[in-house]
């Protein structure tokens, strides 16, 4: 019978945790892989990212979209959402890109 511990699953997520982003408060932000996040939050993410595929989705609303996948991923939510609502536009994009890209690469290692 295989039995599986509950603190040897986290420390393996500890090793690859996400990408971390230094926030506007000084903190430092992990935004976690998709396969490390909690159930609701994985689920916040799915649902944002079908938004950002949705074509008939006007480009403000996938702004919303991409800043609430951002902070689900977040493991200090309100520190990433203090910066993400000071920080310009395409410093937004370029924070999702590094994020969806490392998970990605992260995904095939």
């Amino acid at each position: 019978m295989a039995t599986l511990d509950f603190n040897a699953m986290l420390a393996a997520v500890e090793k690859n945790p996400g990408v971390e982003i230094k926030a506007l408060d000084g903190k430092t932000v992990i935004l976690r892989r998709f396969e490390n996040l909690p159930r609701k939050d994985f689920k916040l993410v799915l649902k944002y990212m079908g938004i950002l595929q949705d074509e008939q989705v006007n480009q403000e609303e996938k702004m919303d979209a991409m800043d609430a996948c951002l902070i689900a991923a977040a493991d200090k939510k309100d520190s990433l959402k203090e910066s993400l609502e000071k920080m310009p536009i395409g410093s937004r994009n370029e924070v999702f890109e590094v994020w969806m890209t490392e998970d990605e690469e992260l995904g095939n290692s």
